[in-house]
């Protein structure tokens, strides 16, 4: 009975386990994640990387229990036709080159693993083309006024703006970005579209001072539409100093091709 059940248990947890693990490779970066309130199943990010280690854990001592109770087995995988007890077997030799194969290769961004990296990296920058990226870190966990303040904007309008859009008419300055969002079963990119839609004003001087985490991964194209800012005037400010850019390009490639930072392409692209 106890075999039959740590070797079921072994097998059921490895089954959620490379679920969770296929749904953690698709799963937005956590900025991008929180700032969409991103789920899928009804589960947010952190629930799913939260199973995946409770489960990840339970399938490990499940696992070992298995390689315990079959150790017998195991050890006969390393003899030879004399019976002898030889570690480096034929089967033993093959294994130990693949993992270091897929060990090193990675290391080297060798294909294929380089391959199943580069478009892991593919789905996430879709991710925040489609979701939209927060204007700064954590954004979503800031009270109305200090996210207004942040970013330059009239707080007092903000919360007109919000109630004028059918949000909850208990929202006031206090009100969390991510509580505001929920209220209205929206997330919190547009919290934000509403209120900058409403104020008005020059969208470049709405932007951050500093750029925020992961600006150097974003296309042209995708903080244009963060922070709600035409393409072709973004294009123009880049080509008035000395940079052709398209709304595919990023601004980590574009600040390499013309030995800057992204922070220094961020900066042109703000005015300032």
């Amino acid at each position: 009975m106890f075999r039959k059940i740590t070797s079921l248990t072994a097998l059921l947890s490895f089954l959620v386990t490379t679920l969770t693990s296929v749904i953690l490779y698709i799963v937005p970066e956590g900025r991008v994640a929180y700032w969409a309130d991103w789920h899928l199943l009804g589960m947010t990010k952190t629930q799913w990387g939260d199973v995946h280690t409770t489960v990840g854990t339970l399938f490990l001592l499940a696992l070992l229990l298995h390689i315990w109770l079959n150790w017998k087995p195991l050890m006969n995988y390393m003899k030879n036709r004399a019976r002898e007890l030889v570690v480096m077997t034929g089967p033993m030799i093959v294994s130990f080159l693949l993992v270091v194969a897929v060990f090193a290769g990675t290391l080297f961004g060798v294909p294929p693993m380089s391959t199943v990296l580069e478009y892991g990296a593919r789905i996430k920058e879709q991710a925040v083309e489609t979701y939209g990226n927060p204007p700064y870190g954590h954004a979503e966990t800031s009270p109305l006024k200090k996210f207004c303040g942040f970013l330059g904007l009239d707080v007092n309008m903000a919360v007109a703006s919000l109630h004028e859009a059918g949000f909850d008419s208990s929202i006031n300055e206090n009100s969390l970005i991510k509580d505001i969002a929920r209220s209205h079963g929206v997330s919190p990119q547009y919290v934000y579209d509403v209120i900058r839609a409403a104020q008005g004003g020059d969208p470049f001087s709405m932007m951050p001072a500093q750029p925020p985490e992961g600006t150097g991964k974003l296309t042209v194209a995708t903080v244009c539409k963060t922070y709600g800012l035409e393409p072709e005037e973004v294009l123009a400010r880049l080509k008035g100093a000395g940079i052709d850019a398209t709304p595919e390009s990023t601004f980590k490639s574009l600040a390499g091709e013309h030995g800057m930072s992204p922070k220094d392409i961020y900066q042109i692209v703000k005015g300032k």
